[in-house]
Order: C-alpha cells, then sequence, then structure tokens
C-alpha cells in the first residue's frame, strides 16, 4: 500500500552481489506491514525425517524502508535473533520473486530446503508488493499468470523439497486472497510440493532494547477517496455499521496511532490503488468518459472489472477515479486505441493485537490454526 505501514510499495531493485546485513540492536517500536503471515511461537513438534540430506532454512526480506515505518529493518532484527543458525541465512535485498525463484535452485543436490520465510509489503487485495520481475508490477494471480504464460517463471530443480518443507509468506491478510496463495503453491512446486502458509490478520513487528517481536493483529476497514477526506466522525460512523458487533471505541482508536499496551486497538491509513484496461478494435469504439460519473457508470457495465471491484469489497464511491486514454501493443505488434481506468482509495484500519488471555501479552497462534492461517 502506497507510502505507509502497510501500503503498496515500489522497490529498488539490486542485484544478489548487492545483499546486506542488519545489526541486531534496536529502540522500542512497532512496525507493520499491510497484510502479513508468521513463524508460530507456539508451532507444534515436527514428525522425525531420515537426515540423508542437509536441510537449510532461509529468509529473505524483500524490501526496503521508504518511510517512518521501518517494517523491513525489524523484520530483520527479528529474524536475525530468532531464526538465525548455522542452516539458516538471512538474506536482505529487495529481490523480484523470480530472483527468489532463482536463488532456491542454487541449493546443493545433498541439500534440501526446511523452511524458506519471504518478508515483503501486502494485502488481501493487491498481493505482495514484492515485484514479479525486476521493474515489473508486484505480484498478484494476474502477474504471475502472465508470467507462467509468458514462459518468463523458472522451473525448480526437482529434489529441493521433502515433504516437511515450508514456505511462510509474511504479508498482511494474504491468506484471504485464495487465488494467489492457490497459484504461489501451483508455481512454488517441484517433484514435491512444499507447504504453504500465510496469515489472514495484519502482522507487526516490534523491537526493544533486548528482545524483539512478532505478534498479529484483527483489522476493521473504513475508507475515503483520496482527494474528499471527511473527517473521523464518517470513518467512525462506517465502522460502527460494518462492525457492529465489535466492541471497541472507535473513535480513541482512530486518534491512536500506537498501542499503550498489548491488545489496545489503534490506527494506520494506507492506500488501495485499482485499475483496468481496455482495448478496442478501432478509436471510435473507444467512449469518451469526461465525468466521474461517466466513469462509474462504465465501471457498472464492465462485467469482469466490476467482479474484480466486487471483490475488493471497497464501495465505488470510496475511489477516486481517473482515465487515461492509450494505445496497446500486443505480443504480435499491433497497435490498438487502449482506455486505462484506476480507482484509489484510502483505507484505515483499525488493528488490535492478538493477545493471550492468561499472560495479557501478545502472541502468534500456530500455524496449523485455521483461524487465523491460509495453509495448503
Amino acid at each position: 500500500m502506497n507510502g505507509s505501514m502497510f501500503a503498496y510499495t515500489d522497490f529498488f531493485i539490486m542485484s544478489l552481489r548487492n545483499w546486506f546485513f542488519f545489526p541486531a540492536f534496536f529502540f522500542l517500536t512497532f512496525s507493520f506491514c499491510s497484510s502479513p503471515s508468521p513463524t508460530g511461537t507456539r508451532n507444534g513438534t515436527k514428525k522425525e525425517r531420515k537426515q540423508d540430506f542437509k536441510h537449510r532454512s532461509i529468509t529473505f526480506i524483500v524490501g526496503e524502508d521508504k518511510s517512518a515505518n521501518k517494517y523491513y529493518t525489524y523484520a530483520a532484527k527479528y529474524f536475525r535473533q530468532h531464526e538465525m543458525s548455522e542452516n539458516n541465512k538471512v538474506i536482505i535485498a529487495p529481490l523480484s520473486f523470480i530472483e527468489i525463484m532463482n536463488y532456491l535452485n542454487t541449493i546443493p543436490d545433498n541439500e534440501k530446503w526446511d523452511k524458506i520465510n519471504i518478508i515483503s509489503h501486502g494485502n488481501s487485495w493487491t498481493g505482495l508488493a514484492v515485484k514479479i520481475k525486476k521493474n515489473g508490477p508486484r505480484t498478484t494471480l494476474e502477474s504471475v499468470m502472465d508470467a507462467q504464460s509468458n514462459g518468463e517463471l523458472p522451473v525448480l530443480k526437482n529434489g529441493i523439497y521433502d515433504e516437511h518443507s515450508r514456505i511462510i509468506l509474511y504479508a498482511c491478510g494474504l491468506g484471504l486472497n485464495e487465488g494467489l496463495m492457490y497459484k504461489l503453491k501451483e508455481v512454488l512446486a517441484a517433484d514435491k510440493s512444499p507447504i504453504i502458509t500465510s496469515t489472514k490478520l495484519f502482522n507487526i513487528f516490534s523491537a526493544g532494547p533486548t528482545t524483539s517481536k512478532h505478534s498479529l493483529a484483527y483489522f476493521y476497514n473504513s475508507f475515503y477517496r483520496p482527494d474528499r477526506y471527511l473527517g473521523k466522525g464518517n470513518l467512525e460512523k462506517q465502522l460502527r455499521s460494518r462492525y457492529p458487533d465489535v466492541d471497541i471505541d472507535w473513535m480513541a482508536a482512530l486518534k491512536r496511532k500506537l498501542p499503550d499496551y498489548p491488545g489496545q486497538a489503534f490506527s494506520y491509513k494506507y492506500h488501495i490503488p485499482i485499475s483496468w484496461t481496455e482495448v478496442y478494435l478501432a478509436k471510435a469504439d473507444r467512449p469518451s468518459l469526461k465525468s466521474r460519473s461517466d466513469i462509474i457508470n462504465w465501471v457498472l457495465n464492465q462485467p469482469e472489472f466490476l467482479r474484480l471491484v466486487e471483490e475488493y469489497d471497497i464501495p465505488l464511491i470510496k475511489y477516486q477515479w481517473s482515465v487515461q486514454y492509450l494505445n496497446y501493443t500486443n505480443a504480435d505488434g499491433e497497435t490498438r486505441p487502449a482506455m486505462r481506468v484506476k480507482g484509489k482509495t484510502t483505507v484505515v484500519s483499525v488493528l488490535k493485537e492478538l493477545v493471550d488471555p492468561s499472560t495479557k501479552e501478545t502472541y502468534v497462534p500456530e500455524l496449523n490454526d485455521e483461524q487465523y492461517f491460509m495453509t495448503l
């Protein structure tokens, strides 16, 4: 989410030789993604496995912080502190999804991947913020399918996984995006398919003088047009209407940017973009959309685009709409007149971390808990 703790983010792509590692000192702070996945603190014991192969784990921190939100910085410190071992490497570089796949293929023949962590901004609407390829779009169901049909995705070599291998995607709410999760399960398979997990909640990393934490948070969304902010009273009204059974002081949460104690509700805003490109046989066939109401009426008469909008569950009137007229060139070099309709909405999410009733502290449930995670 653009320019925010949870937002869509454009990354600077670095070559593999430019990996770098963060030190492990830090101050108390919070950092969030736009909807994530965790390694649990209460995971069950793994089944015994044969030791014929050396098993490796790896963590990819695939972005750079560009704002006051230090999501990647604190994620790196968390994994360096809690996941580092002889057989685990933490790689910190804004790699593309294809570069990650290529790296997985470099494991020696006498080794297998045990656990692969991928940490990225993301959300349930627009997938992973990591780019599908260098200078390409973010990793969505559509961009993965395009790369697959164009032959751009690497084929993972046989033998790199066993039946216990697990890929954990840390990207807020990605576990709610079933289409993308199933597609990633498909393209990340070799002769054996790894277990793939991501959370249905928001992902939070926090850090203190001697330790760091990872927690999950419920999220409750309100929306407004970026060009027409109507105030917190309007957002509170939306939240009361959308979540009538949730016992939260919405106005207090909207005014609070960080919690004062575990489980206290707070808020953060970010942006969600949506776009659709329609190609026409002739320029005369392309409509002229001169007003906001023209664009909304056009969207209402485009079944495929409307289906996408409805999947987002964000009212049409909450988008700021624009239209761009352009020419589209297909793979055969044929150029046709086209029209790209774009919408952008501002999301204000009220977040409430999971708290263990017995300890009053935040925690991460077991990865196999279907209430909080999607596991395939």
